[in-house]
């Protein structure tokens, strides 16, 4: 092979040959030193790393040189620590801080760095986390760091939860569109939706509630997936952190771990984008929906979907979701792989669920005729008959002052829900009429058992029973007695003042008159 061949067509990149030179630059230096015949060698080296021989060649004479089989490199600008400080200065902004190191070098007569040496500089010395962190902060350069990747976890081992704002307009109920935020909970091993609540115009405290009590309970509404987790994570948000939520995980024994980063509970955040690309974008009225010029979207013109139609096919996509989309890891839907997990879980009844879920302000409440008046509104208790003046302790669901419920206050006993008087619809109000039934009916029965026992102790004996005989006095003893009493003479009081026997000193003050003064005592 002449000195002037071409690299050998499977010789490695120019970034492996520049790694392995030093190496084999070294066993030529060390084979010059020992007088051993290097042209084989020289000849196989440029063949592996696709060079020409006289390439090897060159290396070797730089090699002597130096005294080092590392490649020379050039002198070149580096980011140095005052770089740094002018780069935090202008906030990461290459630009500006490229125009303060250029006016100190003209201040001290030197030549200033190019723009572009200066880009190349930073790319090769600093990070993009780096930078991101001068530009953005801290948080930001959290971003660029790998996370380490959590061991597998069983069934309810943890659960991640996080509130979602749909991209569109729902018509609700009363005319007014209204944007709405869906709160889910999701298992981490194996995917499964647990629970969700849908929340018109924000979330709040009580839709985590109400998605935490969806993801717990297993009957015929929520199940078949459910039960506690061993712990919950989630982000800093005040609904989350909120007093009454974590006294209902807490009452349930559930550990909540708070992470400071949304990457840390990367299974809901993707559960997130998920719904945005498989479920919010086939909904009319889709926010991001393609532009049609630089104001218009292709779904503008879409009528607003209906607030109850939107949880229906939310329930459905969730549905969906779980037992049929087929995951390639398990060939199997996600439901089935919950399913199939032979960890045991923990139940919770739903009696359990409503007290650890429900808020108290621990006041005295009296129900009164017309029901209980909490928050300057009337609610009429289910099963309250014959409970006026009955003092009772309300417990609520925060936001959804449409139903409460009472507790009594001293035994702390259920005694049913109250709803608004004012919207109580037919079912309520049979509710309402079969207890005042029940109770008459009760009340009737117990008087109709009294009087049965009563007609049982004082009905007619029909056997004649003898009187009994008083012991009777002749008219003589009668008289006689009369006679003793009459002549007994009545005390009277004496006639003349009561005189004592022993007559009191002259020096003692008597009652009575004063004597008048004489003369010759004046």
């Amino acid at each position: 092979m002449s000195d002037s061949s071409e690299p050998h067509p499977g010789g490695l990149s120019k970034e492996e040959a520049a790694q392995l030179r030093p190496a084999s630059v070294g066993q030529l230096l060390e084979a010059v030193a020992s007088g051993t015949p290097i042209t084989a060698e020289v000849s196989l080296i440029a063949r592996s790393l696709g060079c020409t021989r006289r390439t090897v060649w060159r290396w070797l004479a730089e090699a002597k040189e130096a005294g080092t089989p590392e490649k020379r490199t050039r002198e070149r600008f580096e980011v140095s620590e005052d770089v740094i400080d002018v780069l935090a200065d202008c906030y990461g902004n290459v630009k500006r801080a490229h125009e303060e190191l250029s006016r100190r070098a003209r201040e001290e007569n030197r030549k200033p760095v190019g723009l572009t040496t200066l880009h190349d500089a930073i790319r090769r010395d600093l990070t993009p986390g780096f930078m991101a962190g001068l530009r953005q902060g801290v948080p930001a350069a959290r971003g660029y760091n790998p996370a380490l990747k959590r061991p597998p976890v069983h069934r309810n081992q943890a659960w991640e939860g996080d509130h979602k704002r749909a991209p569109l307009k729902v018509l609700m109920p009363n005319g007014e569109l209204a944007v709405v935020w869906v709160t889910w909970f999701e298992d981490r091993a194996h995917g499964v939706v647990m629970g969700w609540a849908v929340t018109p115009v924000s979330a709040h405290r009580g839709s985590v509630l109400a998605a935490l009590r969806h993801a717990v309970l297993r009957d015929e509404h929520y199940g078949p997936a459910g039960g506690l987790p061993q712990v919950v994570r989630i982000d800093r948000g005040r609904d989350f952190l909120s007093k009454t939520v974590t006294a209902a995980f807490g009452a349930l024994g559930v550990r909540v771990h708070v992470v400071n980063s949304p990457r840390h509970k990367g299974g809901v955040e993707r559960l997130n984008r998920t719904a945005m690309t498989r479920f919010f974008a086939d909904l009319p009225g889709y926010a991001k929906a393609p532009l049609l010029d630089h104001r218009t979207r292709v779904t503008d013109g879409d009528p607003a979907i209906a607030f109850t139609q939107f949880v229906t096919e939310l329930r459905d996509w969730v549905k969906r979701h779980n037992t049929e989309e087929i995951v390639p890891e398990t060939g199997t839907t996600r439901l089935q792989a919950w399913e199939a997990d032979p960890v045991e879980i923990r139940e919770v009844s739903h009696d359990d669920v409503r007290a650890f879920m429900l808020e108290s302000d621990d006041k005295a409440y009296k129900i009164t005729s017309h029901g209980v008046t909490w928050n300057r509104r009337t609610y009429m208790p289910e099963k309250a008959a014959g409970r006026i003046g009955t003092e009772v302790r309300i417990r609520w669901m925060p936001h959804h002052d449409h139903e409460i419920e009472i507790y009594e206050y001293r035994s702390n006993r259920f005694l049913g829900r109250c709803f608004l008087s004012d919207e109580a619809d037919d079912e309520q109000l049979d509710e309402v009429f079969a207890s005042r039934k029940e109770l008459e009916a009760n009340i009737t029965r117990a008087l109709k058992r009294a009087q049965v026992r009563r007609r049982e102790r004082y009905g007619a004996v029909d056997a004649p029973q003898e009187p009994t005989k008083l012991k009777r006095r002749t008219r003589a003893e009668i008289t006689a007695e009369l006679d003793a009493t009459a002549a007994r003479p009545l005390r009277r009081a004496p006639a003349e003042p009561y005189k004592p026997r022993i007559q009191p000193a002259d020096s003692w003050v008597l009652p009575g008159p004063r004597p008048t003064p004489k003369d010759d005592d004046a």
